[in-house]
């Protein structure tokens, strides 16, 4: 049984069709047009999973579950008309077929039960009339009657759904002229009959237009329509009088700030944002919901590669929360997508199709969250902007394109009067230093995956910042709030509690370890992706594995040592090798080192293979970045071990590096 049956609108023919600070703006009173309202910005994060359409009864749990992972608000689920209703006047049948899909009494359920709201989509014709071309006004009052039936049930009766979208991209061929809605009235009476069927069913519910896709065309046919010709269309048939919200679907080929050619004229996303806006101040504004946006991963045109995904996902959420009339945003779509009719456990994939690759997650069966290769750079990239920005609204534009007269730069900063959260990127070669005035003591900078880049000491209340990678936006949290409950570290201004305070104290505090650098923080797991809970000290980076609960494995050190020979541009697969080692000394075939003494029962006392890891080096002379004075180091993968002689028969003779502060701790910005 397939676990898709939705008329295939294919995004690629969508896409084919539409080939000194600058002044720091309250985001109340951006300037373009000051009549546009600013519309709620409490819940924006959203994707369109469709569980009851492609996510069969077994893996729903899964898919729930990494939902909040990654920080999902909002879901927008599309219940089809012709799968719950059969014939004219028969019943509606809620919980599925027996072929494990469309039961939406499970899927919205199970939602709403972790929280997670739920937009419900309704549409296209009837299953009776599939194939026969009827006029809508042999079905319009059928039409009325399944939205009462829908909106009775999930709204009225179980409170799960109290915002409707109603129908999907009626301005394209497919969905809107051959699903039977042949002219633009015919969608507004769609609107109309609906709203007053979903009023009437539960005075609660709430009304988003059926989105409309981003398809420009040099010369519009008369089935598919540039969505702002449409939309100024219906509006001027009254299409606004019987919804809420409106809701569009801006894909775009390029980057979000790129230019393109929508039939006469360039824009970029903001200036597209901006037309829309216009047009509806003229019938009157109305808070728009993107339901759907995304780029795809195929192979062919318009695919981008893995992390572009991921890093235009990021920038594009940017302009959309920045926008004063934008209030959700769904990502298309959560997971990799296959053919109608493919079977659920095998199903049909091809790098080439641009249909396949839209998700945040790859394609497997079962649905597996400890999956290496599930979590595609996208999904840890939302992950990382909900965790980053969950609970903020945005608060400042400080870059929108252009800083001091440098191109290029986009900075935008959050808040919710506790944290402060700056997003910033450059989509140009330049790459100026940005001086923060913080009022600050430090800020936490993290990449777009939620990795930690740097903690940042402010001078004098002042930071500097410079954009890595082009395109890669990062996060800048100033004065990350203490965690609760925990002990409290005036050195560092910093917290330990729970598992990693246990285990500090027991395995050597402060001498060991040292102060702690950050609060806990969730990393993405290296290789899988997972979300790993972790902590900084100035010694070590503390992982907490639950599912080893209460064995040694509990807490495991992070791969630090491996990670600062990177840092520092040194491949140690490529360093000189032994063959052996003399009896006192520990030979490691597996990378060619050995552990003597004085080394070795440092090692083996501070945990040996599973807490230090591997001999990444030979020992080696090298100068102390404070003192100077020469001294002996020996890298692992997760620490390095320095011998001072000068000590010798002290118990600082033989040091933990402090890799920690080496790779994370900058005074004054970074570098």
């Amino acid at each position: 049984m397939s676990n898709i049956r939705r008329p295939r609108r294919s995004k690629l023919i969508a896409l084919a069709f539409t080939l000194a600070l600058t002044v720091v703006l309250l985001a109340q009173s951006i300037p373009y047009t000051t009549a546009t309202p600013w519309y709620d910005k409490g819940s924006p994060f959203g994707v369109v999973a469709a569980l009851g359409n492609r996510v069969r009864a077994e893996d729903v749990g899964a898919a729930v579950a990494l939902m909040r992972e990654a920080g999902v608000q909002w879901q927008r689920e599309e219940i089809f008309w012709d799968r719950v209703q059969k014939e004219p006047g028969g019943p509606f049948i809620w919980n599925g077929d027996g072929s494990g899909f469309y039961d939406y009494d499970r899927t919205i359920s199970a939602q709403a039960a972790a929280g997670i709201n739920v937009l419900g989509l309704l549409d296209y014709n009837p299953a009776w009339f599939k194939g026969r071309n009827p006029h809508p006004d042999e079905w319009i009052k059928d039409w009325g009657d399944f939205v009462y039936a829908a909106v009775a049930r999930y709204g009225r009766d179980l409170g799960w759904i109290k915002y409707w979208e109603l129908w999907n991209e009626p301005n394209l061929a497919r969905s809107g002229y051959e699903s039977g809605l042949y002219e633009i009235k015919d969608f507004v009476r769609i609107l109309e009959v609906g709203r007053a069927a979903a009023k009437a069913a539960d005075p609660e519910a709430q009304i988003v237009m059926g989105g409309l896709a981003s398809g420009w065309t040099l010369n519009p046919s008369p089935y598919t329509y540039d969505y702002m010709d449409y939309l100024e269309r219906a509006a001027q048939m009254g299409a606004l009088n019987h919804v809420d919200i409106v809701a569009i679907h801006p894909y775009r080929p390029n980057a979000p700030e790129g230019d393109f050619w929508q039939r006469d004229r360039s824009a970029d996303f903001r200036s597209e944002l901006r037309r829309l806006d216009e047009l509806l101040l003229q019938y009157g504004p109305k808070p728009i919901w993107i339901t759907e946006m995304g780029w795809t991963t195929s192979q062919t045109w318009p695919g981008v590669d893995a992390d572009t995904q991921a890093l235009f996902l990021v920038r594009a959420y940017m302009f959309a929360l920045t926008h004063p009339s934008i209030e959700k945003i769904f990502w298309y779509d959560f997971r990799n997508d296959t053919r109608p009719g493919s079977n659920y456990e095998r199903p049909i994939y091809n790098d080439s199709e641009t249909e396949f690759h839209f998700g945040l997650l790859r394609r497997s069966y079962p649905l597996d969250p400890n999956r290496a290769d599930l979590r595609k750079p996208s999904f840890l990239a939302y992950r990382a902007m909900t965790n980053m920005l969950g609970g903020l609204s945005p608060q400042q534009i400080l870059a929108d394109g252009d800083w001091n007269g440098q191109p290029h730069i986009y900075w935008y900063r959050f808040g919710d009067g506790t944290r402060r959260v700056d997003v910033l990127w450059r989509a140009g070669e330049a790459n100026p230093v940005l001086s923060v005035v913080c009022e600050c003591r430090e800020a936490l900078v993290r990449s777009w995956q939620g990795e930690v880049q740097y903690v940042l000491q402010a001078v004098d209340g002042i930071l500097n910042l410079r954009l890595e990678a082009m395109g890669a936006p990062m996060y800048v949290e100033y004065d990350p709030p203490v965690n609760p409950g925990g002990q409290f570290f005036t050195a560092t201004n910093h917290s330990l509690r729970g598992a990693f305070q246990s285990y500090w104290y027991a395995n050597g505090g402060l001498e060991r370890f040292g102060y702690p650098l950050t609060e806990e923080l969730i990393e993405p797991e290296a290789g899988h992706g997972r979300p790993r809970v972790v902590q900084y000290f100035e010694r070590a980076r503390f992982e907490h594995f639950p599912e080893f609960s209460n064995t040694e494995f509990e807490i495991q050190f992070g791969r630090l040592g491996d990670t600062i020979l990177s840092r520092q541009g040194i491949n140690w697969h490529t360093m000189p090798k032994v063959s052996g080692a003399p009896p006192e000394c520990l030979f490691f075939a597996e990378t060619g080192h050995s552990i003597c003494p004085p080394f070795r029962n440092s090692w083996e006392q501070l945990g040996g293979l599973a807490k230090m890891g591997f001999p990444l080096t030979e020992p080696f002379e090298t100068s102390h970045p404070e003192t100077g004075r020469n001294y002996i180091v020996q890298y692992f993968e997760r620490a390095r071990l320095e011998y001072f002689p000068e000590y010798q028969g002290t118990s600082n003779e033989i040091q933990l590096g402090l890799l920690g502060r080496e790779l994370i701790w900058r005074w004054g910005g970074m570098p």
